[in-house]
């Protein structure tokens, strides 16, 4: 309102008049809005700080333990390309210090906050309804799981019983209270129960099922030969590192022995800690089944734990035939761990395949984020939407300059946002599928350190990485679902500690940031960065340009060389008869291909492809890799065609299809994700228990046929099996005398013995001939 002078009424406010911000910023918004100062790192001793007894516990390390395991290799080049860049410019006056960054005043304005409304809040029709949904979820739940006490009692790790050298490795790990998955899980786990635990992210899985899991094997036979007792499957080879070091630190003071067989690293090492039978092995499925079948003298055969971590991730078609191998090779008299965030109709089938009479800890089911996460969402118009680099230049240059994940779909546009991020001046790391074991491992220990400040990252390291001070968390494009949405903002806010999570949402992600407003318990924010701000970061990224096309031509290049003579080395090693031998593997290729063709997310263009190239192997062959032109028109000048029709097309709009591509691979897999939803779930019986029987306790007089029918037990199917094998076996014996009865008179008639009964009629009208 706008008091007017001349006649002293409140005048209302038109839409585009500009109104004076009279408010001022409370604390908490002036710390989420650009600043100069850079993160200082702590270098002074903490308050917890303690002298260690020996330089042997000084200098143990998890991260060199786990180097044993990786086969060196050369490191990443594009940090030294971008440094070279970087080298090559002039110096400039206003170069950033080590207390401050290099800022101008309008790159300081701050961006505006909006609270965004939220979506009307459900009826009670419908929240009853929903209730009343999961009362019989859980009621079908209950005729196989048995329930988990909450253990609200167990304050204290010094109420489990632990043994002395478990105590011992927690205190120094400097856990206090158990968490409550943690006072839920570990009394049960410990009485050899098979577990099927749900729990939200960050709130300590991991040491929920090894504490118990060490417990067990701290009394295992010591003088006997060395068996592999427990098996922990993981989805991602990031997550198995991760649980490697956290047994490693859990078992420090203690004999057991940890091996890892995990993808990417070293296979003859692995082989050589494998054969020595460590007590537990961490493991991803692919490599598992790889040194099953390759290593003589590893089996899963000792196997007395088992336990599936992120378990709804290891039951998606991507892993389904290798889990089946697994599952089968183990031994059936198991005791089997199921550990998830979420609980998916996956888990409860390969519950009620595998688990014995299991036990249901439910503590949360990870359907929203943590309570101490700040959301802000950024609105990209359908028309900007080559402005998402622009926008993420600018969010980490002005304000989150420190500790800041960055989500993306593709494995591409990770790398050259890493180039973007380095030429800009911010010390960024890569991590995805197109990395080497190493290179990846290396990126996950710098932003560990604080050796980079930003890591740019696929799916790959949503789930279950725990990196501690993660402050903010970006989503380049949205994520397929709400579940991976809270899966990625899970890295921070994790423990109690708080966070920040900034999504770039375009017009064709409305939806899922409705669901996630919906669904949200805290106020979320709109978050407006100022135009000028945006085209001045715009003209960064254009100008930048040509120095990203070179470095990754250059790495192209570099590429093509390398393969080149990975090829003639193996062809000089063929020739002179050191070919190694194929490894085994439980699938043929025509299987293997079979599977990989139903997994691709666009599996009719792979045909297309493949069947272009029977037909013409030449040509394909000079589309690829070039040559004189006799078969036709040089490559070069294909190649040519289309770096003309590439420059004229301006910075924005390809910058624009960068965008489109993403959103494009997102829209792929969240397509594949709904038909696999639809597609129709396993039955399950179930007794109908209408509201008289619950009314009448449940006690109503039902006939044996009707008690046989609704019987889903154990015992009720084996005698079911056992009448009907009974009866499918006096058949059987009935058969056969009747065979043998035919068979007599058979040779009777052979013997003509049957002669006083031939030509006699038995039964039946008898047709006398018809006269002509």
């Amino acid at each position: 309102m706008i008091l007017d002078k001349k006649s002293d009424l409140i005048t209302t406010i038109e839409e585009d008049a500009d109104i004076e911000n009279l408010s001022a910023d409370s604390d908490e918004e002036v710390e989420y809005q650009p600043t100069k100062l850079r993160h200082k790192r702590i270098t002074e001793f903490e308050k917890g700080f303690e002298f260690v007894s020996s330089a042997k516990e000084y200098n143990v390390d998890t991260w060199d333990d786990l180097m044993k395991f990786v086969k060196r290799k050369a490191r990443t080049k594009t940090d030294d390309k971008i440094a070279a860049k970087l080298k090559d410019r002039p110096a400039q006056a206003g170069d950033s210090s080590e207390e401050e960054l290099d800022l101008s005043e309008d790159e300081l304005k701050h961006d505006g906050l909006r609270i965004r409304e939220g979506v009307k809040k459900k009826s009670k029709k419908k929240k009853q309804k929903e209730l009343e949904e999961e009362e019989a979820e859980n009621e079908a739940d209950k005729d196989f799981f048995e329930e988990g006490t909450n253990n609200e009692e167990i304050t204290s790790f010094y109420q489990m019983n632990l043994s002395r050298p478990l105590m011992r490795a927690i205190g120094v790990l400097g856990y206090i209270y158990p968490t409550p998955i943690q006072a839920s899980t570990i009394p049960i786990a410990l009485l050899g129960r098979d577990i099927c635990g749900c729990a939200a992210t960050g709130t300590g899985k991991t040491a929920a099922y090894m504490l118990p899991t060490l417990e067990r094997l701290l009394y295992r036979p010591v003088n006997n030969k060395a068996v592999t007792r427990v098996l922990v499957l993981v989805p991602t080879r990031e997550l198995g590192a991760q649980v490697y070091q956290v047994t490693r630190q859990l078992c420090q003071f203690t004999s057991i022995e940890t091996g890892l067989a995990i993808g990417g690293l070293d296979v003859k090492a692995q082989e050589n800690v494998l054969r020595q039978n460590p007590d537990i092995v961490i493991a991803t499925p692919g490599r598992l089944i790889d040194h099953i079948k390759n290593t003589p003298s590893f089996s899963l055969e000792s196997i007395e734990v088992l336990i599936l971590d992120e378990a709804d991730r290891m039951l998606d078609e991507y892993f389904a035939e290798q889990m089946k191998e697994i599952i089968n090779s183990c031994s059936k008299t198991r005791q089997t761990m199921l550990f998830s965030a979420t609980m998916s109709e996956q888990v409860k089938d390969l519950a009620a395949v595998s688990l014995d009479k299991p036990v249901k800890v439910f503590v949360n089911n990870n359907q929203t984020v943590a309570f101490n996460l700040r959301q802000e969402f950024i609105r990209i118009r359908e028309d900007k939407e080559g402005d998402r680099e622009p926008i993420l230049a600018a969010l980490i240059c002005r304000t989150f300059h420190d500790h800041c994940m960055v989500f993306v779909q593709t494995k591409k546009q990770a790398h050259r946002l890493h180039i973007l991020l380095g030429l800009l001046g911010v010390r960024a790391g890569e991590l995805h599928g197109n990395l080497t074991q190493q290179q990846r491992l290396d990126s996950l220990k710098k932003f560990k350190e604080e050796q980079i400040d930003v890591l740019i990252a696929t799916d790959v390291a949503a789930r279950g990485l725990d990196i501690v001070g993660v402050k903010t968390v970006i989503n380049f494009v949205m994520p397929i679902t709400t579940e991976h949405y809270i899966h990625r903002v899970g890295r921070t806010a994790r423990a109690g500690r708080a966070g920040v999570s900034v999504s770039l949402a375009g017009e064709k992600e409305r939806k899922i940031v409705k669901d996630i407003i919906k669904n949200a318990e805290s106020t979320v924010k709109n978050r407006i960065i100022p135009p000028e701000i945006i085209e001045k970061y715009r003209k960064k990224v254009n100008a930048l340009e040509a120095e990203i096309q070179s470095i990754l031509e250059e790495e192209r290049v570099e590429r093509q060389m390398a393969k080149t003579e990975q090829q003639l080395s193996k062809a000089e090693r063929r020739l002179k008869g050191m070919q190694d031998k194929p490894r085994d593997w439980f699938q043929t290729k025509k299987q293997r291909e079979e599977e990989k063709e139903r997994l691709a997310l666009t599996p009719s263009e792979p045909k297309q492809n493949a069947g272009g190239a029977k037909k013409n192997p030449k040509a394909g062959a000079k589309r690829e890799w070039g040559g004189d032109g006799e078969d036709g028109p040089p490559v070069v000048e294909k190649k040519s065609k289309k770096a003309k029709e590439e420059k004229k097309k301006s910075p924005e709009q390809l910058a624009k299809e960068r965008a489109l591509k993403e959103l494009e691979q997102v829209s792929l897999v969240r397509a594949k994700l709904s038909k696999i939803k639809k597609r129709p779930g396993k039955l399950n019986a179930i007794a109908d228990v209408t509201r008289a029987d619950k009314v009448s306790g449940g006690k109503k007089n039902r006939s044996k046929f009707a008690i046989d029918l609704t019987d889903v037990s154990r015992s009720g199917a084996k005698r079911l099996r056992s009448e009907a094998n009974r009866h499918k076996k006096l058949k059987g014996i009935q058969n056969k005398k009747l065979k043998g009865a035919g068979n007599n008179v058979k040779l009777k008639n052979k013997a003509g013995l049957n002669n006083f009964n031939k030509g006699k009629h038995f039964g039946g009208p008898r047709f006398s001939k018809k006269k002509k």
